[in-house]
């Protein structure tokens, strides 16, 4: 009689899967991939797409990022210049007794706010005796200094609110912006004191009740993945050693690809490791040798490592390119709008440079003059009543950062 259940015999058992690392995959050659193949196919390609837009953003930086960085410092040069130009010749028109009429009591006075506005924007640029020098000749030194105090008594007050009363410890500061930078300070300090405090009793609980189950998990995981970062290391020393060739121009060739190796297991990159493996020939599709479902996983834990790596320093330049071009870091990084966002600046910036060009042209002439002041004030009424606004959000922003 036939055996009706005969193909559940051993013969007929699933098989184990073997598995082949083909052009930086792990390829399952039998029955299904396993969920660690799959995580190790998918850390390599996120790998490659980490290492891509490095490339990328490196790129962008050394190109783009710094000739626009050029370019931006030298229209700020020729912005500075024209100002010093128009405040020089402020300075000549209030002081010319040629022409004492020429100006209204107000006029005037709107003439002496321009030139010390704009003495603040190339003294913010480069020191400068002449310009120095005006600032002297018109600043009302008792009207700034009551102002100054006045800013300073109250951001002090509402730090001391944020922060408590002990964060200027008995210092007086030159201006709001170090009460600030002070009282920021002094919140860090707090902060990394409460921390340390918790960092230091949860290191005494541990010493008491030894390492938990899941820090012992960690360290044997992280023993595995070494035990699988230095076997594939030690393949590759004994295949490409470059004291085992004979031939001179084989030894030097061996010699760059070991110093490639070297520099790879130093940086735990397991996936370069891999592709010299395949680069070399040593990985054969037809005739690989299998990998155990553990030494996969032990490979896929430094995969991870790998891409939080590549993750880290991908964001880290885009804080770094936010902060010098005001690229958003939150944004998907697309060159063309990057090279788009520094145009449109670089474009602003000399449209601001003819219009300064004009603007100093034009003044020559006493009534273009009081036009010229009268446009300026009304810019200027405007910007200070955008300023108060934000002023006072940004200050707000920052100390609640930090709590």
């Amino acid at each position: 009689m036939d055996d009706l259940f005969a193909d559940q015999g051993p013969a007929f058992a699933p098989q184990p899967d073997r598995l082949e690392i083909v052009a930086g995959k792990v390829v399952a050659s039998m029955n299904r991939p396993s969920v660690a193949q799959k995580r190790f196919n998918t850390l390599m390609a996120r790998i490659d797409a980490e290492q891509q837009l490095l490339q990328t953003l490196c790129h962008a930086m050394d190109t783009h990022v710094s000739a626009h960085a050029q370019a931006v410092h030298r229209l700020g040069a020729e912005s500075a210049e024209l100002c010093k130009r128009m405040v020089v010749y402020l300075d000549l028109r209030l002081q010319d007794p040629a022409k004492p009429k020429g100006l209204t009591a107000n006029q005037r006075q709107q003439a002496v706010r321009m030139l010390l506005m704009l003495c603040e924007q190339v003294q913010a640029q480069q020191d400068d005796a002449q310009i120095d020098a005006i600032v002297q000749r018109y600043a009302p030194q008792k009207e700034d200094d009551e102002s100054a105090q006045d800013d300073k008594d109250m951001m002090r007050s509402l730090l001391e609110s944020f922060v408590g009363n002990d964060f200027a410890q008995g210092r007086d500061f030159d201006s709001p912006e170090d009460m600030l930078h002070a009282a920021m300070e002094h919140e860090q300090r707090k902060q990394a004191a409460a921390q340390a405090k918790r960092e230091a009793k949860r290191a005494e609980r541990k010493a008491t009740k030894g390492p938990s189950a899941r820090e012992q998990a960690a360290a044997q995981k992280e023993q595995d993945a070494q035990a699988a970062l230095r076997t594939v290391y030690r393949q590759l020393a004994s295949a490409l050693h470059p004291d085992r060739e004979g031939d001179a121009q084989l030894r030097a060739r061996k010699t760059a690809v070991m110093s490639e190796v070297n520099a790879a297991y130093q940086r735990n990159d397991l996936s370069t490791l891999l592709r010299i493996q395949l680069q070399e020939e040593m990985v054969d599709p037809t005739r690989a040798a299998s990998l155990s479902e553990d030494r996969l996983k032990a490979m896929c834990s430094l995969l991870a490592e790998q891409v939080r790596a590549l993750e880290q320093d991908n964001a880290q330049l885009r804080r770094t390119m936010e902060y010098q071009v005001g690229y958003p870091a939150w944004q998907r990084f697309d060159e063309a709008s990057l090279l788009a966002l520094l145009q449109d600046e670089r474009e602003s910036m000399e449209e601001g440079v003819a219009h300064m060009r004009a603007d100093l042209q034009r003044v020559q002439d006493d009534k273009e003059l009081k036009a010229w002041l009268k446009e300026q004030l009304r810019e200027n009424k405007a910007n200070r009543r955008s300023a108060d606004m934000l002023d006072m959000d940004d200050i707000l922003q920052a100390m609640m950062a930090r709590r």
